[in-house]
């Protein structure tokens, strides 16, 4: 006789397990609740743009100067001295986690919250 690999009550722990699984990710994606920022991080620093605030953003790379807009509660690269302009094609980024670059100017910007931005100093 042999037993069978799969079995009814295996299906329904793969289903649990699977449910937990998504609303575990759910959760986690939006659990940053703090006020959304643009880092924009260049050869000569990182600097932070709060997203809901219209304005469109000069950031000196190592080509050149990329320009970045923010609007409605996103960022994207409008212009950049690049060769290929992939990262003007890349799509708008406006949630926490997300992140684009023009790599050939070394220009990257990320959305962060202000709850996620690291601590300059601890003290006791």
């Amino acid at each position: 006789m042999r037993a069978a690999f799969f079995r009814p009550l295996d299906a329904c722990l793969l289903a649990v397990y699977l449910a937990a699984l998504a609303a575990s990710v759910l959760l986690l994606r939006g659990a940053r609740t703090g006020t959304p920022l643009l880092v924009v991080g260049t050869p000569g620093g990182e600097y932070v743009y709060p997203l809901d605030k219209d304005r469109t953003v000069a950031a000196a790379g190592a080509l050149g100067t990329s320009l970045i807009v923010i609007q409605d509660g996103s960022a994207s690269f409008a212009d950049s001295p690049c060769p290929n302009h992939l990262c003007v094609q890349s799509p708008a980024i406006s949630r926490g986690g997300d992140w684009t670059a023009c790599l050939p100017n070394q220009v990257f910007i990320r959305i962060e919250t202000d709850d996620e931005r690291p601590l300059d100093a601890v003290t006791r």
